[in-house]
């Protein structure tokens, strides 16, 4: 052996030593390691694993108090997550000597979790390989009562392995009736979540949590934290592969590497008029001038008569060339909102909706409804074209015949000949469904208008108020309670592919909050983005609606377009004269 061999043998087991003392006592002995080795390599849906015990217990708490004493969180939220957070740990070495001494545990622990052994640790229990020591990425995260994290796969740069410490007050252990847990899903094939989770870990104190990175396998979210008063704090960041310099670097990307975040991929699907249902024959223009008396017989049936007045029409019309947007309150006939009021308040207190509580998984099967995924895009319940009104008895469930029923009124011709004459637009055909948003589990996540051109989104929303018409009225206008529909325009150079920015007064175009018997008609732009923000479990009840999307035709939008720019250019020449 030579000499520089044994001159490097006792710094390492120095080194060892001096990071041993800030982990639990048992964690890296070879024992340990194998094992979680490998129940790790057996581990469902795929490959993680969890670590009851991780570090030094003084050395924690010491942490969870200066956390809690010394540093400032931001609250953060977008359509995918709502989160306090600090920043990025890797910058505490820039920090003044007096505000680092503050923060002396911390930094001791950031140092030890990104050390040459326990790297050496994470790659012997994950298989993961060399693992890089200069590219730190860590946050401290508190999920307050109503925080959440929703589905997708960490996919973003050189990750390669995902962690999660946590630091919830070791003196009152988290009850899994608290909400926070992490949920890991399946997949229905590669990059395809279940819209269901099969691992759902409650947060413990002194416990970690880590997976590799897995492109199209690795789908997890956080569940909503319902206490209040009782924050899920933890560490949570990733792994690295190795950088430039670094031993373990290559500059030969695989498949792997390349692969993108699953909302890279969706954000890359292209729309097209084959993804419509085709009317059986285009419009006449003068389809846009007034209704014939067997559509206005039709649309009576379950529209409000104010509605079908031809004065009230042609002022929906001038609002809607002038914004684009129109707003319609109580569009339902009085008849038709009792049904629907009755209908959806008996299903959301037979599913134990409105009380704040996080119900399980599975919850709202009833009747025909269904849910209805991929949850890394979107989760709502749905009607199951294959189940018959048996089911509906069968369940006691009178909600699935009536939404069936609002689906057949938005794709007939006399509601299109309706869209034509309020909007001045020629639907050539439709898409869309009724859908349920139940509390503590439904969204959608932000998708852009990939058509080419406009497309004619026109929604009905019911939402739920249980017993307390007037305060869960306003519960859902101050957009707290999430069910709200946000448009936004489109983001480029997003420094992180997975999310997006929150729905600010830079990024917002238009925010609706979830409405009682309300339609909503907006002509989306190419390249525009729109999702509904997940449904809080402290909702008054499920945001219930009718989403249909109409496709124009192709060169009818670019036409308006063109004459709006011509008469702001006419009016531009006669001021100057």
């Amino acid at each position: 052996m030579s000499p520089a061999h044994t001159d490097e043998r006792p710094t390492k087991k120095s080194r060892f030593e001096s990071q041993k003392v800030n982990f639990h006592p048992e964690l890296l002995k070879e024992q340990t390691v194998a094992k979680i080795h490998n129940a790790f390599k057996v581990s469902q849906p795929y490959l993680y694993c969890k670590i009851d015990q991780l570090m030094n217990d003084d050395l924690l708490r010491k942490v969870r108090a200066e956390i809690l004493s010394n540093l400032h969180f931001t609250v953060k939220e977008t359509d995918i997550y709502k989160v306090f957070q600090t920043g990025d740990l890797a910058n505490l070495d820039g920090l003044p000597k007096d505000e680092l001494a503050q923060l002396e545990h911390l930094f001791k622990l950031r140092n030890a979790i990104y050390s040459q052994e326990f790297r050496d640790f994470v790659s012997s229990v994950t298989d993961s390989g060399p693992l890089s020591g200069s590219k730190m990425d860590m946050s401290i995260n508190s999920y307050n009562d109503s925080c959440h994290l929703l589905n997708h796969d960490d996919v973003i740069g050189t990750r390669r392995v995902s962690y999660i410490l946590y630091l919830t007050d070791p003196e009152d252990p988290w009850d899994p009736k608290d909400g926070g847990a992490l949920e890991l899903y399946p997949v229905i094939q590669k990059g395809i979540p279940a819209t269901e989770p099969t691992v759902i870990i409650p947060p413990q104190w002194n416990q970690l949590v880590m997976f590799t990175v897995q492109p199209g396998h690795s789908f997890h979210s956080v569940e909503e934290v319902v206490a209040e008063n009782k924050p899920r704090l933890s560490i949570s960041g990733w792994f690295h592969v190795p950088q430039q310099g670094e031993p373990g670097y290559s500059t030969d990307a695989t498949d792997e590497d390349l692969a993108k975040s699953s909302l890279e991929q969706l954000q890359e699907e292209v729309d097209s008029s084959d993804k419509f249902t085709q009317y059986d024959a285009p419009l006449d223009d003068d389809a846009t001038e007034g209704l014939e008396e067997a559509d206005l017989l039709a649309l009576a049936g379950w529209m409000h008569p104010q509605y079908l007045d031809m004065s009230m029409m042609e002022k929906m019309a001038e609002r809607f060339l002038d914004e684009s947007v129109i707003q319609c309150k109580e569009i339902l006939n009085p008849e038709w909102t009792a049904k629907l009021q009755q209908a959806i308040n008996q299903a959301d207190k037979a599913d134990g909706f409105g009380q704040g509580k996080m119900m399980p998984h599975g919850i709202g099967r009833r009747g025909r409804w269904t849910c209805q995924g991929p949850p890394h895009r979107q989760r709502y319940m749905v009607l199951d074209d294959k189940k018959t009104e048996n089911d509906d008895n069968e369940d006691n469930d009178t909600s699935s015949a009536l939404f069936s029923e609002l689906e057949a009124n938005f794709a007939s011709e006399a509601f299109r000949h309706w869209l034509a004459v309020v909007t001045q637009l020629l639907p050539l055909g439709y898409r869309g469904q009724a859908r349920r948003f139940r509390p503590g589990h439904d969204y959608t996540l932000a998708t852009t208008n990939t058509r080419g051109q406009g497309v004619l989104d026109v929604t009905l929303c019911m939402a739920a108020t249980g017993d307390r018409m007037k305060q869960a009225l306003e519960d859902w206008e101050s957009g707290e309670f999430g069910g709200y529909e946000c448009y936004m325009a489109p983001h480029e150079e997003e420094e992180d592919a997975a999310v997006y920015k929150a729905a600010d007064e830079e990024g917002a175009l238009l925010t609706t909050p979830a409405g009682h018997n309300e339609l909503s008609i907006v002509l989306r732009d190419e390249g525009v983005m729109r999702f509904i923000k997940y449904v809080s479990a402290r909702a008054p009840g499920s945001r219930w609606d009718v989403a249909f999307e109409y496709d124009l035709p192709e060169d009818q939008h670019q036409d308006d377009d063109d004459d709006n720019e011509d008469d702001g250019e006419e009016n531009e020449q006669d001021q100057d004269e």
